[in-house]
């Protein structure tokens, strides 16, 4: 399995082979996903990369939609960075908050299914109910641990897109 940052051409030759419907954005993929497999590497989706949710994720979403539609891979990868000034700053993030009361954002990820999964590297992230599929949750990550439930959820996604 391979992430990489792909360079412009590439991003325009990637979104003209796989013939979404709609307007889809090359410039909106931040991070390509691919499996190899017999002398060739296959393409199975994308990773949106957002430092914090000011960086207008809602731009993420129709591409997103029509990779999720069309079969792919589509996960929201945030550091969900959020902070205010204050004597001792922290960085609250915008899906943690008050247990019960859900944010805009959240219901993207967790009602709509905008992204196939949200990864959260912020301590301050609220996970998701393990209720939900893995597709609908918001995980919380950290860099202490390679194998982390974002390394685990695109390597199944992987070998479930290859087994079709």
């Amino acid at each position: 399995m391979n992430l990489f940052i792909a360079d412009g051409a590439a991003k325009q030759q990637l979104v003209r082979g796989l013939e979404l419907p709609g307007r889809v954005e090359a410039d909106k993929i931040d991070v390509v996903l691919t499996g190899d497999t017999r002398g060739a590497s296959r393409f199975f989706g994308v990773v949106h990369v957002k430092a914090s949710f000011a960086e207008r994720r809602t731009d993420d979403v129709p591409l997103s939609r029509a990779l999720r539609d069309a079969g792919y891979t589509s996960p929201l990868w945030t550091m969900d960075c959020k902070g205010t000034p204050y004597a001792h700053p922290s960085n609250r993030g915008e899906l943690g908050g008050v247990v019960g009361k859900r944010s805009a954002k959240r219901l993207d990820i967790e009602d709509q299914g905008e992204f196939t999964g949200c990864f959260s590297y912020n301590r301050n992230t609220r996970p998701s109910p393990e209720t939900l599929p893995p597709e609908r949750r918001v995980q919380v990550c950290d860099f202490t641990n390679s194998d982390d439930a974002f390394s685990q959820f695109i390597l199944r996604r992987w070998q479930e897109f290859r087994a079709f």
